[in-house]
């Protein structure tokens, strides 16, 4: 349940509405913060994850919020894409040096008020790195040792399938999801569940935010980071929505964001935030040049593709996970098999399976139709959404449950062939 949450103690009369994906954790100090300084008397904030957040807004659900303030940049652009965000560039960021990093959206609809990073994080006595390739994480030496959100509960986790997407490529990225799905100890319900997940040493690895990382726990430790290569840089950003264009707080909140004292309070060890301010980034450890590589996203593409991704991404891996692993492990086992392998015949089976376990049923030039936003979205007529939507995922999981069929029928058919050759192999 989601409730209202206002800094009086009432929610009768909102005078700042804001909708945030951020846990209490994180936004009471600058809330509290906001309120002392502007004297005000209400201001009501309503928590949801990302998704959720998005389809409050494009719904026109209760309460109306004047604000929306969340990590993904994705989030923006899809609001923003449908309207549903005021705009103003006269706002946009004044500071300079930014390393080639864009905090602010070009038209002035999202404003960026700190940065994160997406790495992999550990416990403090795990061995640490600098930096994590990604390409890493579907080695076998993973197998049983990561935890990850799906993309459909934890717009961070969605920054990085689709990072990943872009990066790699479309065919490709899919095919080292998969492998990294093959390597997941879990898939929690959301971000929060990473962290802690590693913090209670359930799997030593996990794919998250940097300030998720960071924050002091209550133990007063913190977890290793360490960032992707090439670097992921994201801002995290505020927004006014139509109805928040009217309220003269909403653009005071903004300003407050980005103001000194504000930009300060993302220091403290208990927030553990990059600030937007270039002149703080040494203080927060982050240090980045404009010669660096780091990785742009699309986010216009992104936002139009995100509920095929998360879509696909739950149906191949969130929702088959048990089965996805034990096929990744099947199939490795087999590849590192001189009897398999040495076998012309078996090697093309090899890649069979492969092709069966990491290849998606959507193309990527059909992945930002439309067509399918608008059968995923529950903004349209919901009998015909909801047929649209069924006879979609109908599709493609029988595409998954035949490719899967496939892949374990091959399996059994190599180990058929070692057994035979080797009747000790496989006892």
């Amino acid at each position: 349940m989601v409730a209202l949450i206002s800094v009086s103690g009432t929610a009768a009369a909102c005078e700042l509405t804001i909708l945030t994906s951020y846990p209490s954790s994180f936004y009471k100090p600058f809330i509290d913060l906001f309120v002392t300084q502007t004297g005000m008397s209400d201001v009501c904030l309503q928590n949801k994850n990302t998704i959720g957040l998005i389809s409050h807004v494009r719904e026109n659900r209760r309460p109306v919020p004047d604000i929306v303030w969340a990590s993904s940049p994705v989030a923006f652009e899809l609001l923003d894409q449908h309207g549903a965000l005021a705009h103003f560039p006269d706002k946009l960021s004044a500071f300079s040096d930014m390393a080639g990093i864009i905090p602010d959206s070009p038209n002035g609809s999202r404003f960026g008020f700190a940065l994160s990073t997406i790495g992999l994080m550990s416990r403090d006595d795990q061995a640490a790195l600098e930096t994590v390739e990604i390409a890493d994480l579907a080695s076998p030496d993973y197998s049983e040792l990561l935890g990850m959100s799906s993309p459909s509960r934890s717009g961070t986790t969605h920054l990085f399938v689709e990072s990943l997407l872009q990066q790699y490529g479309w065919q490709e990225g899919w095919a080292l999801l998969s492998q990294i799905g093959g390597n997941l100890a879990t898939v929690t319900a959301r971000s929060f569940g990473v962290r802690d997940g590693v913090a209670r040493s359930r799997f030593p690895y996990g794919i998250g935010i940097d300030f998720l990382a960071r924050a002091e726990l209550p133990s007063g430790e913190g977890l290793t980071f360490r960032s992707f290569a090439p670097g992921w840089y994201f801002p995290a950003s505020v927004a006014v929505t139509g109805v928040g264009a009217h309220n003269a707080l909403s653009l005071r909140f903004v300003d407050f964001l980005r103001s000194s004292t504000a930009q300060e309070l993302l220091l403290a060890p208990e927030i553990g935030r990059i600030p937007i301010n270039p002149a703080l980034w040494s203080r927060a450890g982050f240090s980045p040049t404009v010669q660096e590589p780091h990785h742009r996203l699309d986010l216009e593409l992104a936002a139009q593709r995100m509920v095929v991704v998360n879509a696909l991404y739950d149906d191949m891996i969130t929702h088959r996970l048990l089965e996805l692993k034990k096929l990744w492990v099947a199939l490795r086992r087999l590849e590192n098999t001189p009897v398999i392998t040495q076998s012309d015949s078996m090697r093309s089976l090899l890649g069979a399976v492969r092709d069966s376990l990491e290849i998606v049923p959507v193309a990527a030039f059909m992945a930002n139709e439309s067509s399918f936003e608008q059968a995923f979205s529950a903004a349209g007529p919901p009998e015909n959404a909801l047929a649209g939507r069924l006879r979609i995922q109908d599709s493609w999981s029988n595409d998954f449950s035949q490719r899967f069929k496939t892949a374990r029928e091959l399996i059994a058919r190599m180990d058929a062939f070692q057994n035979h050759l080797d009747p000790g192999a496989l006892e």
